[in-house]
């Protein structure tokens, strides 16, 4: 997906579903949670990737854009951190955030299905398309 492609109305409700996302706006701007933002750059600063880490959250750099994670990652290096970010919140019971501070196996599991969420939400664009 190219930076200027507007998200399809589907693309727009997956991405807003997700607990890293406060919102898609209708020119396809991603607002961040600031939680996920904190960890994203806690994780990058241990060496993690962020393609990895958007990936773990559901944002498929696929779907996402690898050039939107860069430019994310480059002004969450600028700005300063929140003093009081918001805890992440399930918004759906089908919701899973992999940042739960559970046992690794749990996280491994959240994890998985977030991606299976993300494949059947491609699948179904695909089968739209």
């Amino acid at each position: 997906m190219s930076e200027s492609q507007v998200f399809t109305s589907g693309q727009r409700a997956y991405l807003s579903s997700l607990a890293a996302v406060d919102m898609v706006d209708a020119s396809s701007r991603i607002h961040y949670a600031d939680w996920f933002r904190i960890e994203c750059m806690r994780r990058y600063r241990e060496g993690e990737k962020p393609v990895d880490l958007f990936r773990q959250a559901g944002l498929d750099p696929k779907l996402v854009g690898h050039k939107r994670i860069e430019r994310a990652f480059a002004r969450w290096k600028r700005s300063p951190e929140p003093l009081h970010p918001k805890p992440p919140t399930p918004k759906s019971r089908d919701t899973v955030d992999p940042y739960d501070p559970r046992d690794p196996r749990d996280r491994l599991i959240a994890a998985q299905a977030l991606r299976i969420q993300q494949l059947e939400e491609e699948i179904r664009f695909l089968k739209r398309a």
